[in-house]
């Protein structure tokens, strides 16, 4: 008779949502009202923290993808299950990440804009260079992203952009929502504040299945 109890299952780490701002994550004003907005989330039972790409830097892409694989490292690390939002810009980022690192809790990008370069004007892509990289870079990253990844994305989307062509918005494979407001910045903003809920039970259910 095996008088050993059995072993008691570790419980799952706590769940860490790092959010990647877009092109204005060089405006400090802009990063606060953000970095506020993802402080509501806490209560709803999740660890929030920001990366910012720095998206006019002298620098390239790739470099600050491996920043932010070791700075997924330190959460992981810890014990803690990383989920990754990214707006704008910060979309091509966290789903290269995620080809990186298939492991990942959970992905969530807000009026995302991860490739057709052309589409975009080129005094801004001159200027924000490693965001025109990125562009070049993601489309071929996401063929490595295969059919139970990709429902592990959640992409939200505003009923008209403005700035992003609403297709470019949207993945395939994905979980694809529209969202009753107008505007890329708008859109942004309310993501962050009136679809927290929404985002972070995503985030809870796509972890517990990981």
């Amino acid at each position: 008779m095996n008088r050993n109890p059995p072993a008691a299952q570790a419980s799952p780490g706590p769940i860490r949502v790092v959010f990647v701002p877009g092109l204005g994550d060089r405006l400090g004003w802009l990063v606060h009202l953000q970095r506020e907005a993802l402080r509501a989330w806490r209560p709803l039972g999740v660890r929030t923290t920001m990366f910012r790409i720095r998206w006019s830097a002298d620098t390239t892409f790739e470099e600050r993808l491996d920043a932010l694989d070791r700075f997924v490292d330190l959460y992981e690390a810890r014990g803690e299950r990383v989920a990754l939002v990214g707006a704008s810009a910060g979309a091509g980022a966290v789903l290269a990440e995620f080809a990186r690192r298939p492991g990942l809790a959970a992905v969530v990008i807000i009026a995302g804009k991860f490739h057709e370069p052309e589409d975009i004007l080129d005094p801004v892509l001159d200027h924000f260079g490693v965001f025109q990289q990125s562009l070049r870079a993601v489309p071929g990253l996401l063929d490595e992203l295969g059919p139970e990844q990709r429902a592990r994305i959640l992409a939200l989307r505003s009923a008209r952009d403005g700035i992003v062509d609403d297709e470019d918005t949207q993945l395939e494979g994905a979980v694809n929502e529209r969202m009753r407001v107008v505007g890329h910045v708008a859109a942004i903003g309310y993501a962050l504040v009136f679809r927290s809920r929404r985002i972070v039970r995503f985030v809870k259910e796509t972890a517990a299945t990981a």
